[in-house]
């Protein structure tokens, strides 16, 4: 399933990433595609802050990963893979993802890190200095509360 719309503040950006946290189970990957300057750092840093994370988000571009901790059992792993080649050997990394929420900026660098597990992909795409479009693709059922807010999210009504 693939869903789109404008966004034209931050305002609706954080009303989008408070209906993903609810989609976003442990070992769910979040994907986050699209040019450098779009968003994709600003869409983690309002999904961390609504899952009640203080600490300061960047993006982790130089060490590929930051991990943030949501509760006592479970992590953001908030990855960027920017500087990364599809043959680089991320194992290293794999334990760490296992019942934890994954959000990795420019995963096409390294799919073969991703593709086998559950993950939601979202492409940002600059339309000027406010609005983006947001594309949302869904790999695997949601539980029905949190469809039902995201088709209404994206629907042309709103």
């Amino acid at each position: 399933m693939e869903l789109s719309k404008q966004i034209r503040s931050l305002e609706e950006l954080e009303n989008f990433s408070k209906l993903l946290i609810k989609s976003l189970k442990p070992n769910t990957f979040l994907l986050l595609e699209g040019e450098l300057g779009v968003g994709k750092t600003t869409l983690a840093q309002l999904i961390a802050k609504n899952l009640g994370i203080k600490e300061k988000i960047t993006s982790p571009t130089f060490n590929i990963l930051q991990r943030h901790q949501i509760n006592n059992d479970h992590y953001l792993n908030h990855f960027d893979f920017f500087r990364l080649n599809p043959n680089d050997n991320l194992e290293i990394f794999q334990e760490l993802t296992t019942d934890n929420l994954n959000i990795i900026e420019w995963p096409n660098q390294n799919p073969q890190f991703w593709q086998k597990e559950r993950y939601i992909k979202i492409k940002l795409v600059k339309q000027n200095s406010e609005a983006r479009i947001i594309t949302l693709n869904v790999l695997y059922s949601l539980e029905n509360s949190s469809m039902i807010d995201i088709l209404n999210f994206f629907s042309p009504k709103n």
